[in-house]
């Protein structure tokens, strides 16, 4: 029997909720969820106006945990560990265009982390028949988020194959402003059919397939990607829920995105990578120094410039200008090493600045950079220092 008027309430994580959040969502909102994007293919054709997914991944048979690029189940355990995550999302594209790939990461991460480690799938409508849920159930998926169509509803009935497994089953949808008939019509469908639904605040994404501009969308302000009605229509929806359905059901703020889910798993992963010439901001960023061939200094063009150069050769001559800083300078233990994958010294600010004449003489460029603590360490600042 349907309960009428299901309490909303607000989260400390910048969202709403009825009832309780998903599991993946309580990982996801801890900083605990490692990201497998596990390919850029995906079943929907067109893409979707609204597909956020960058143009580097999308379309292209690519694997990424977290910002790393790597189908390494070696890469997958250290981030994991770096992370200290407790379970494991895999999105794409859509997953199911290679639902054996999904099957055997997570059969892994189930034996190498063991059955508490939970795992979660997004899925578009597409591809999702009875034989392959199986697959993923019996690998040991913990819950099944699909992404339909609501502009067309013909393939709304696959979502009924997910009700034969003991996992949790749920929608998750942006909340596109215009499309209030189209939601709730998915809405009255799904009430009885799934556990949970997710309501995403709608954004606007820098690549090429995202037409929301072209369509006449704006953003709420001029700092935010998150779309001007998104979140109105979202706690529209959340009352019709809390009115009609007995569903769980969570709007999901941009802010909860950027402020929540990944500034806590990147504040985890900046504690699992620092090095002892690291220092870590109150945001998890880390400040050290860097020492800089001339020729491979951060400029326009700085990670072409890094892919295209000879990696073997530019270590072996890092290697030997370290060498030489030890010979001359007391550095200290641990305070200096090689970063075989920007091709840099790395090296503790104090040290960087005793030794800055050193540099001017050698043709070597020191910085002080501050950057993410992820795999590809994105630079947020570099301040260079002056000889």
């Amino acid at each position: 029997m349907v309960k009428i008027l299901r309490k909303i309430n607000k989260t400390p994580y910048y969202s709403y909720r009825i009832g309780k959040l998903p599991k993946g969502c309580q990982l996801c909102v801890k900083g605990e969820k490692t990201v497998l994007f596990v390919t850029g293919l995906c079943s929907r054709k067109p893409y979707c106006y609204f597909c956020p997914v960058s143009d580097r991944k999308l379309g292209r048979d690519v694997v990424y945990v977290n910002e790393w690029q790597t189908r390494s189940f070696k890469d997958l355990v250290t981030e994991v560990k770096l992370c200290s995550s407790k379970g494991m999302g895999i999105t794409g594209g859509d997953p199911l265009m290679n639902v054996e790939r999904c099957v055997k990461y997570i059969k892994f991460v189930k034996k190498e982390f063991g059955k508490r480690f939970h795992v979660h799938l997004y899925t578009p409508l597409v591809l999702v028949n009875d034989e392959r849920l199986e697959k993923l159930f019996k690998a040991g998926l913990d819950e099944i988020r699909f992404h339909p169509n609501f502009d067309d509803s013909k393939l709304w009935e696959n979502m009924k194959f997910a009700k034969r497994f003991d996992w949790d089953v749920g929608v998750e949808i942006p909340v596109v402003p215009g499309k209030e008939k189209e939601i709730f019509k998915l809405v009255d469908f799904i009430k009885n059919n799934v556990d949970f639904i997710n309501l995403n605040e709608l954004e606007v994404a820098d690549n090429k397939v995202n037409k929301l501009v072209k369509l006449g969308f704006s953003t709420k302000d001029c700092v935010s990607y998150a779309v001007k009605g998104s979140e109105k229509l979202a706690k529209e929806l959340l009352e019709y829920c809390s009115r009609h359905t007995n569903l769980d059901a969570h709007y999901c703020s941009s802010k909860l995105k950027d402020k929540i889910q990944l500034a806590e798993r990147i504040k985890k992963r900046a504690r699992g990578v620092k090095r002892k010439f690291d220092k870590v901001t109150d945001e998890g960023m880390l400040v050290r120094g860097a020492v800089y061939l001339k020729r491979l200094v951060p400029s326009t063009g700085y990670r072409r410039k890094l892919e295209n150069a000879d990696k073997e050769k530019t270590v072996k001559e890092l290697e030997g200008v370290k060498r030489k800083i030890e010979e001359r300078f007391d550095v200290g233990k641990g305070l200096m090493d090689v970063d075989k994958e920007k091709l840099r010294i790395l090296i503790d600010v104090k040290v960087l600045k005793r030794i800055k004449s050193f540099l001017g003489r050698n043709n070597l460029i020191g910085a002080i950079v501050e950057e993410y603590p992820t795999h590809d360490q994105t630079e947020i600042e570099i301040e260079f220092l002056s000889s």
